[in-house]
C-alpha cells in the first residue's frame, strides 16, 4: 500500500447503478463505507466485543448510565476515603448494581457493598485502580514513563499521536501558568509530536467582555506554545524530522470567536508566519461554517505572504449537554443545532468548503469522526478535489481500533486523539468519561452501533438513510447564528396570550458571547464613565411625589473602581421626612390600594417592559455606584424583570382560587442590601405592590443611585408617586 493513496483495489467492483439518483462521488463514499463496515469485523478482536457488550447493556439498560455517571461524579470527587465509601454504597443501594458490568465485576461490587466500609481506605484505592486500568484504552496514563511507552508503541506501529492532556477550566492563575509549563514540557518531549489545548487551561479570566484583552493574553501564551513546538523537532520512525504541533481545540460556544481570533493574532506575530498549526472547528454549531471561512481566507493571505498553511480539524461536536444546560440557564437559544440531520449537512459542507480548490495550498484537513458513511466521503471527497495529500483522517484512542485499522488499510494518514491523565487528576478523567459515554451511547450515534452492525440490517439501512437524507440538506442548511439576541433594539413585549402563572417565562441574560452586545456593553461604560463630578447624579429625597432638595443632609455616592469619584449626591431622611413618609404611605393618595387587581397586573406589565427597557440604565448605575461587574449586573436586570412578572402573575393566580379572598395589608418597608442593589430591593417592591401595598424603600447607602434608577422604572411603569 502506498501511504495516503486510495488503492484502485479499494474500489474494486464498483459500479455505478443505472437510474440511481445519488452521484457517483455518494455512491462510492457508500460502496467504502459497506467494506470498511465488513473488514472492521473481521478484525474486531475479542476484548473489543468484550467491551462493545457492555456498552450494548449499558444503551438497553438507560439507568445504568445515570448510576454509573453518580458512582464516578458524586463518589470519587470524595477526598477522604471514608466519605468515598459512604456515597458508593447509598448509590448502590439505592439504584442497584449496574447491569451492563460483567459478572465477576457485578459480585465483587456486591462484596464492597457488604464490606467496603470496613477498610475504606484499602477498598477505595482498590477500585479507582480497577478503573483507571478499565479506561486505560481510552484515556492514557499521563504519568511520563507510563505515556512514553505507549506512544512509542504506538510509533513503532506507524500511528501518531495527538496528546490532550485533560484538565477543566481554571479558576487562578497560579494554575493556568502551571497547566502552561506543563504544554511547554510536553513539547520539548521527543516522544510527543502533537499536542490539543483548550484556551480555558491556559488563562483563567477569559471574558468575551474583554475580549480585546483576553484575545491578547491568550495570544502571548499560544505565541510561547508555538515557538517551543517549532524549536523543538520531532524525529518519525522513518527517520524524518517535522516541527512538533499544536491543536487548539474548540470549546463551548462562547468560546468559538475568541479561540479563533487568538489562534490567528498569535500566528501573525513575528516569526511564526512558518509555523505549522491547528484548530478545530465543531459542526454542530451553525456559525462554524462562517468562522470557517473567515479563517480560510487569513490562511490564503498567510501563504500568499510566505507562510505555512495552517490544518483545520473538522469534528462534529462533544459539548452539547453542557451547550444545553448552557442556554437553559441564560434563557437563550441552545447554540447547536437542534437535528442531527442539520450537523451531519453542516459537517459534510465544512469538508466539502476545506478540500475546495481555491484552498488547496493554505489548508490542511483533519478529518475526525468514528462514523464510517463519513469517513468513505472524506475519502472520496479528497480524491474528487485531488486533495488525498493535504487530508488525515482523525480518530480517538481506544475507541473503535477495528474501524481505525480497516481504514488504515485504505489511507494511513491517520492521528489518534489520545487523552491523558495523571492519577491525582482523576475527576478530569470521569468527566471526559462521562461526555464520551454520553455521547456514544445516542441513538442516532454511529458508534453506539458500530460493534454490532451488519452491512444490510436495519441498523446499517437506517445509519446509510441518514447520511444520504443529510447530503441532501447541504445546500439549504443554516450557517447563520441560532442566538441573535442584540441589546441594540428595542426589546420586545411578552405576548398578551401569555401571562398566566403557568406561562411565566424567566427573562434571558445578556448573551456577551455575541459581538454585537460587547459593543453594546462598551458604550454603557463609556457612557457612564463621565456621569461623575459635575456631571454626578442630583438624588432627592422623594416623599409623596415631592423631590425634596433643600435643607436636607447631603451624601456622596462614590465609585468603588475610583476612589473619591463621586457619581451621585443624595439626600439623607431625618425623623420628620420619615414620619410624613409614613403618613403619605398610609393615606395612599394615589389610591394603589384601592385598584382592581387587574388594573395592578397592568401597571406591573410595563414596569417589567420599563425594567427591560432600562437594562443599561441599571447596570451602568450598579457599575458606577456598586462596584458591580456588568457579568454581576446583568442576570440581577434579568432576575428584577422575573420578579415582577412572577409575582404581579402570582398575585393575579391567588385572586382567582375559590373560597380565597385577597387584601392589601397596607404599608410594607423594604430595606435592601447593597450586595444585590438591584433584584433584591425590586423584588420587595413587587411582591409589596403585586398585593396592593403601598411601598416606603430605604435602600442601602452604599447603593442609592441604583436605588432611585429602579424607583424611577416603577414610576415611568405608572406605580403611583404618592
Amino acid at each position: 500500500m502506498v501511504a495516503g493513496v486510495l488503492q484502485p483495489s479499494d474500489l474494486s467492483g464498483f459500479e455505478p447503478e443505472p437510474g440511481n439518483d445519488l452521484s457517483a462521488p455518494v455512491q462510492k463514499a457508500l460502496f467504502l463505507a459497506r467494506r470498511l463496515q465488513k473488514r472492521a469485523a473481521v478484525l474486531q478482536a475479542p476484548e473489543e466485543r468484550r467491551q462493545q457488550a457492555e456498552l450494548d447493556r449499558m444503551i438497553r439498560n438507560p439507568a445504568d448510565k445515570a448510576t454509573l455517571t453518580l458512582m464516578t461524579d458524586q463518589a470519587f470527587r470524595a477526598h477522604r476515603a471514608a466519605r468515598a465509601v459512604d456515597q458508593l454504597i447509598h448509590i448502590l443501594d439505592a439504584q442497584g448494581i449496574p447491569r451492563f458490568f460483567s459478572p465477576i465485576e457485578r459480585t465483587l461490587l456486591r462484596g464492597f457493598q457488604s464490606f467496603g466500609g470496613y477498610l475504606p481506605g484499602v477498598a477505595v484505592p482498590l477500585i479507582k485502580t480497577n478503573m483507571r486500568k478499565e479506561t486505560a484504552n481510552v484515556i492514557l496514563p499521563a504519568e511520563t514513563e507510563i505515556l512514553t511507552e505507549h506512544l512509542r508503541e504506538r510509533g513503532r506501529s506507524g500511528l501518531r499521536m495527538n496528546v490532550n492532556f485533560l484538565g477543566e477550566a481554571l479558576l487562578g492563575e497560579t494554575e493556568a501558568k502551571r497547566r502552561l509549563q506543563r504544554y511547554v514540557a510536553a513539547l520539548e518531549h521527543p516522544d510527543i509530536e502533537c499536542i490539543s489545548v483548550k484556551i480555558s487551561t491556559i488563562y483563567s479570566q477569559i471574558s468575551a467582555l474583554a475580549r480585546t484583552h483576553s484575545v491578547k493574553v491568550l495570544a502571548d501564551r499560544l505565541e510561547r506554545l508555538y515557538r517551543t513546538a517549532a524549536a523543538n523537532g520531532y524525529r518519525h520512525p522513518d527517520g524524518s524530522v517535522s516541527d512538533k504541533f499544536v491543536y487548539l481545540d474548540m470549546e463551548e460556544y462562547r468560546d468559538m470567536g475568541l479561540t479563533a481570533a487568538a489562534f490567528m493574532q498569535a500566528l501573525d506575530r513575528d516569526g511564526l508566519a512558518g509555523v505549522a498549526a491547528g484548530i478545530a472547528l465543531q459542526a454542530y454549531i451553525p456559525d462554524s461554517f462562517q468562522v470557517q471561512q473567515e479563517l480560510a481566507a487569513w490562511a490564503r493571505r498567510r501563504v500568499e505572504g510566505g507562510g505555512a498553511p495552517v490544518t483545520l480539524r473538522i469534528v462534529k461536536g462533544a459539548n452539547m449537554e453542557m451547550e444545553r444546560i448552557d442556554a437553559s440557564l441564560h434563557g437563550w437559544p441552545q447554540a447547536p443545532y437542534k437535528t442531527k440531520l442539520e450537523t451531519d449537512a453542516n459537517y459534510k459542507r465544512m469538508i466539502d468548503d476545506a478540500l475546495a480548490i481555491e484552498n488547496a495550498a493554505a489548508l490542511r484537513v483533519g478529518i475526525a469522526s468514528h462514523n464510517l458513511f463519513e469517513l468513505a466521503y472524506g475519502l472520496v471527497a479528497a480524491i474528487e478535489n485531488d486533495a488525498l495529500d493535504r487530508v488525515q483522517f482523525e480518530m480517538l484512542e481506544g475507541m473503535a481500533n477495528s474501524q481505525r485499522r480497516a481504514l488504515a488499510e485504505m489511507n494511513d494518514n491517520l492521528l489518534l486523539y489520545a487523552p491523558a491523565s495523571r492519577r491525582q487528576d482523576l475527576i478530569h478523567a470521569i468527566g471526559y468519561l462521562i461526555r464520551r459515554l454520553d455521547e456514544n451511547t445516542g441513538p442516532d450515534n454511529f458508534l453506539s452501533h458500530a460493534f454490532r452492525l451488519e452491512v444490510g440490517g436495519d441498523d446499517w439501512n437506517r445509519l446509510e438513510r441518514q447520511f444520504i437524507d443529510s447530503l441532501g440538506a447541504m445546500d439549504t442548511v443554516s450557517s447563520a447564528p441560532r442566538r441573535t439576541q442584540d441589546r441594540n433594539l428595542p426589546p420586545s413585549r411578552p405576548a398578551a396570550n401569555g401571562l398566566a402563572l403557568q406561562d411565566f417565562v424567566n427573562e434571558p441574560d445578556t448573551d456577551f458571547s455575541l459581538p454585537h452586545n460587547v459593543r453594546w456593553a462598551e458604550r454603557l461604560i463609556a457612557d457612564w464613565r463621565e456621569r461623575c463630578g459635575a456631571a454626578a447624579a442630583d438624588i432627592p429625597l422623594v416623599i409623596g411625589g415631592e423631590e425634596l432638595l433643600e435643607d436636607l443632609e447631603v451624601r456622596d455616592c462614590l465609585d468603588p473602581s475610583r476612589p473619591g469619584v463621586v457619581v451621585g449626591r443624595y439626600r439623607q431622611a431625618g425623623p420628620a421626612q420619615i414620619e410624613r413618609a409614613l403618613v403619605t404611605a398610609v393615606a395612599d393618595e394615589g389610591g394603589w390600594r384601592s385598584r382592581s387587581q387587574t388594573q395592578r397586573f397592568e401597571v406591573l406589565g410595563e414596569v417589567a417592559q420599563q425594567l427591560r427597557q432600562n437594562r443599561a440604565v441599571l447596570m451602568g448605575a450598579a457599575l458606577a455606584d456598586g462596584g458591580k461587574t456588568l457579568a454581576e449586573s446583568d442576570p440581577e436586570v434579568s432576575e428584577a424583570v422575573d420578579f415582577v412578572e412572577f409575582y404581579r402573575r402570582s398575585a393575579g393566580a391567588t385572586c382567582e382560587l375559590d373560597g380565597v379572598e385577597a387584601r392589601p395589608e397596607g404599608v410594607v418597608v423594604v430595606v435592601s442590601p447593597w450586595n444585590f442593589p438591584i433584584a433584591i430591593p425590586c423584588g420587595g417592591i413587587a411582591a409589596a405592590l403585586a398585593a396592593g401595598n403601598t411601598v416606603i424603600l430605604k435602600p442601602a447607602s452604599d447603593t442609592v443611585l441604583v436605588a432611585y434608577e429602579l424607583c424611577k422604572a416603577f414610576w415611568r411603569g405608572g406605580v403611583p408617586r404618592r
